[in-house]
């Protein structure tokens, strides 16, 4: 059986690592910089037939590849996208919806929802993203918000929220309407945040789904309408949108290696090719460093009073850096501590910051948090602990 190290042993290693750690003046200076992937070495991005394109880099949202990024265009049914997320934001998926008329006769393509049906709000999101329901996105929006108008303010004061700052939205489906238009830049963004939500990301990255309308007693089989699911390796979404204004577009993601990549194009010739060969660019061009991840113990802290007289520290989020993929990095952690930790400290209190550093130049950062917690130790205890210091106990 292994044996526990002794909690003075353990202090006093932790002690060590700590000195030789920069102070928190050492490393406030140094400001997370704007990456900017002109200037790295990467080879030239393939032309594509798209009016507007991005490519851009979930975890970081850095923008590896624009062309007229920030142009207004007809989104069409990307338009869905915001829609999805406001509807899993504010919804329950187990709500029943009664359809309307108006949802019912919506044009364009359908999940053929009839006046007076009733459906889940999980059936409904599924008929929205894989059959691209344009009455389901009615259906949604009155659910929601009580009218396709209400609806319409959310989308746009979310919109806002995200930094889709070059978009308006009048309706939840992207049929085309005077004041209803989006940038690739935006989509990009609204994706981004779309994609954090795991039902979302279910959702999307499905080839096909069987559901059972159970207020109908009906099966029902439904075809995902993104082809590049099927075309390109990795490839986990998004959505698909036609009009006779915004021609072909698609929003598409792709995640290899723990790297996520989302590509966006709009008023496309081939959506499909223009679409893989961004994302494989993408992907042959840059590469995604992780120096610590999601709730990952990075180091035992000192905790003056404390009982035991050190702490776990934990990573909240993962620290990851975008960089080249023929670029060395020459990265390293920093770790930026509150100077003196004080007992009692409770489990999940922030105690400082992570940092990525490169050369003299933060690249990415994350709160520290406690691991476990830390009781104030007795004067009892601190005369044993002192005794013990002294007389180290053999094992």
């Amino acid at each position: 059986m292994r044996r526990r190290g002794h909690p003075v042993r353990l202090l006093a290693a932790a002690l060590m690592v700590m000195t030789v750690l920069p102070r928190w003046a050492d490393v406030a200076a140094a400001a997370p910089v704007e990456q900017n992937p002109a200037q790295w070495p990467v080879s030239p991005a393939p032309s594509v037939s798209a009016a507007a394109a991005v490519v851009m880099d979930w975890w970081t949202g850095t923008v590896l590849h624009a062309k007229n990024a920030h142009v207004r265009r007809d989104p069409a049914s990307t338009t869905k996208v915001l829609t999805a997320l406001i509807a899993l934001e504010r919804g329950n998926l187990d709500d029943l919806v009664t359809i309307s008329r108006r949802a019912a006769y919506t044009p364009g393509s359908t999940m053929h929802l009839k006046e007076g049906e009733v459906y889940s709000l999980h059936d409904l999101l599924y008929g929205l993203l894989l059959r691209s329901g344009n009455d389901a996105a009615v259906a949604i929006a009155e659910h929601i918000a009580g009218s396709v108008e209400e609806f319409a303010k959310l989308m746009n004061a979310r919109a806002r929220e995200i930094g889709a700052v070059n978009s308006h939205f009048t309706n939840p489906h992207g049929l085309t309407e005077p004041n209803h238009y989006s940038t690739a830049y935006d989509l990009a963004l609204i994706t981004r945040e779309a994609l954090r939500n795991p039902m979302f990301a279910k959702v999307v990255s499905l080839r096909e789904a069987s559901l059972t309308y159970e207020p109908q007693n009906r099966d029902v089989v439904m075809h995902n309408t993104n082809r590049l699911l099927e075309m390109l390796p990795g490839a986990d979404g998004v959505k698909t949108g036609t009009t006779a204004a915004a021609g072909n577009c698609l929003i598409a993601s792709a995640t290899r290696d723990d790297h996520k990549l989302i590509s966006v194009v709009l008023h496309a010739r081939d959506r499909w090719s223009d679409s893989a060969r961004l994302l494989e660019w993408g992907f042959d061009n840059f590469r995604m460093v992780y120096l610590a991840r999601k709730d990952e113990v990075v180091i035992q802290a000192p905790v003056r009073r404390g009982m035991p007289g050190y702490v776990p520290l934990a990573v909240e989020g993962d620290l990851a850096v975008l960089l080249p993929r023929h670029e060395a990095g020459d990265l390293r952690i920093r770790l930026d501590i509150h100077r003196s930790l004080m007992a009692p400290v409770a489990r999940g209190q922030v105690v400082g910051r992570v940092l990525a550093v490169q050369g003299e130049q933060v690249k990415a950062e994350a709160a520290l948090y406690a691991a476990a917690d830390v009781r104030r130790r007795s004067v009892w205890e601190g005369i044993r602990q002192g005794l013990q210091f002294l007389w180290p106990l053999h094992s």
